[in-house]
């Protein structure tokens, strides 16, 4: 089966978990946890949409009351149609930055197709499914330790633009995953208790630790096929798989967004799909700047017609080392018709760091070309 033959109504969630937009926040974080949702649609009592709540959203929200209203916190997702394919609804879910996306039909929500719903159809596609880890896994992962704070999970967490992350000992084994809902379960309760405690005269505050939280070890080998890695990623609701040597160190993960670009890579595509997450900036300047850079990196890519690009897609992180003095680190990811690419660069200017990056995807890229053409000479 093809990912393009499938229709988006053939996989959706059809009973779909909403809340209304005079709800308080507490009620949607309540159903989040009860259904194992991170995304919400926020309709209106005509069943129209008028929004999404997501864990994103809520944690950004330092000073937020459980209290407040959902339509003070909701954000406006694209959405699909259920004759649209797969592909193209994993792409638009990858490009907005959601994890689930509301299927409308005249105006109505109908379903939701979430990255759960994708996962459940890799056995169906053998040609994904059959993947081996080691051409999917993103390699040197971000973990955290069992003894630290669930703050620092959460931060962890923002960083990568993911919401599970490996937990390791102190001698870096791993020993389970700590997903983003328990993390917001731990955080709301504590700021809960603060409050309580503050009326009551109380000052001191809890601290919770990731080991208090830490769900069970979702893992494989490298030598194992992507299928196996998905259906531990199902039974154990993990939105990663990490990857790890014979003595339980992680050496990478298996993200949902790494199945979801796999399935794009066996799909048809047209054009090359580019994606900036980490920078949050208003001045579209730097993106123009950024954009004509990888303009003129494609044209070279495409120049080398045995690797077609299919997916770019760049993460930026902001350190602030003193004062105002700012670095920032680069991590780009080119998926290729025939091979995943990756590159990683650190500086104190942004664009020396887009530079570096694509300028090492491109050496790359040629390194593997010279051994296919070699390989071709030699099989001949």
């Amino acid at each position: 089966m093809n990912p393009d033959d499938l229709a988006v109504k053939e996989i959706m969630t059809k009973d779909v978990i909403s809340v209304a937009p005079d709800e308080p926040v507490s009620k949607a974080l309540s159903k989040m946890q009860e259904y194992g949702f991170h995304e919400l649609p926020v309709v209106d009592e005509k069943g129209n949409l008028v929004g999404f709540v997501n864990y994103k959203a809520l944690i950004r929200r330092k000073s937020l009351s459980l209290f407040s209203r959902v339509d003070s916190v909701m954000v406006k997702p694209p959405t699909v149609d259920p004759e649209d394919s797969v592909v193209s609804a994993v792409k638009k879910m990858i490009d907005a930055g959601f994890r689930s996306l509301p299927v409308v039909k005249k105006e109505k929500v109908v379903g939701i197709i979430s990255r759960t719903d994708v996962l459940r159809i890799v056995p169906k596609l053998k040609e994904v499914a059959d993947i081996p880890v080691e051409d999917v896994f993103s390699s040197e992962p971000a973990v955290v330790s069992e003894d630290d704070p669930v703050e620092r999970a959460l931060d962890v967490m923002k960083s990568i633009s993911e919401l599970s992350i490996p937990v390791v000992d102190k001698n870096n084994h791993l020993v389970g995953i700590v997903h983003m809902r328990d993390v917001a379960r731990a955080l709301w309760r504590v700021k809960d208790r603060a409050s309580q405690g503050e009326l009551a005269g109380e000052k001191e505050k809890k601290v919770v630790y990731v080991k208090e939280i830490v769900g069970p070890a979702v893992y494989t080998k490298l030598d194992a096929k992507l299928g196996e890695a998905v259906d531990k990623m199902i039974k154990f609701k993990s939105s990663i798989c990490a990857v790890v040597e014979e003595d339980m160190r992680p050496i990478g993960v298996i993200s949902q967004r790494d199945v979801m670009e796999a399935i794009i890579r066996k799909g048809k595509t047209e054009g090359v799909f580019v994606q900036i997450t980490g920078l949050d900036v208003e001045d579209p300047e730097p993106y123009m700047v950024i954009y004509d850079m990888v303009e003129a990196f494609l044209k070279k890519i495409n120049r080398l017609k045995e690797f077609k690009p299919q997916l770019l897609t760049f993460h930026v992180e902001v350190h602030h080392i003193t004062g105002e003095e700012t670095k920032y680190s680069v991590r780009a990811r080119l998926t290729t018709d025939r091979k995943l690419f990756f590159a990683k660069s650190y500086d104190w200017n942004m664009y020396r760091a887009f530079k570096d990056v694509l300028e090492t995807l491109e050496r790359n890229v040629k390194k593997e070309r010279e051994k296919l053409i070699e390989f071709r000479k030699v099989t001949l």
